[in-house]
């Protein structure tokens, strides 16, 4: 069952890649994959309060996975709660520290907090780490500037919000987009 709920997901049928994990995780409710996999279908279907639900749930099981913290991180800054989601992608730079999404979408979260001198400290660190993240310049034009940022989510997986490029494959990803 896992097998066609991924093949759904992958494929784009959201409902019914949901259907499937809540039936997984019905009968298997300690199955974290089951709860990830389904929180990703939820943020696909815009129902970013029941894809940050079951992230939590799926976070409570297996709390060592960087994607379940970086989608949790997502569902966050679409429902502007930027504070869970600063906590959410700094579990997952604890985890991946060379994943220069994670960090761009700490910045672009600290800024939105109104948290000027932590974003630009985080976002030189990032250019200096990642001198060809245009993303990350732009933020930083944003910061020095006082320009509140565009949503700029960086992402492998969902839809990012206006502005910066959308993710393209299925994980989260950052403000920006993968």
């Amino acid at each position: 069952m896992m097998e066609e709920g991924r093949r759904t997901l992958d494929q784009g049928y959201y409902v019914i890649s949901m259907q499937i994990f809540t039936r997984i995780v019905a009968l298997k409710p300690n199955l974290y994959e089951a709860w990830y996999q389904m929180a990703l279908s939820k943020y696909h279907l815009e129902d970013y309060k029941g894809a940050a639900d079951d992230c939590r749930r799926a976070l409570a099981l297996q709390p060592y996975i960087a994607d379940i913290y970086e989608l949790y991180g997502m569902t966050n800054i679409r429902v502007e709660r930027y504070d869970s989601a600063i906590v959410a992608f700094t579990h997952a730079i604890d985890i991946i520290p060379d994943n220069r999404d994670y960090w761009f979408n700490r910045a672009y979260c600290l800024y939105q907090v109104g948290d000027s001198k932590a974003a630009l400290q985080q976002v030189d660190y990032i250019l200096k780490r990642w001198r060809n993240f245009s993303a990350a310049a732009q933020l930083r034009e944003d910061i020095v500037v006082g320009r509140k940022p565009k949503k700029q989510i960086i992402s492998k997986q969902p839809p990012a919000p206006p502005s910066y490029p959308s993710p393209k494959g299925r994980g989260v990803g950052s403000v920006l987009s993968l």
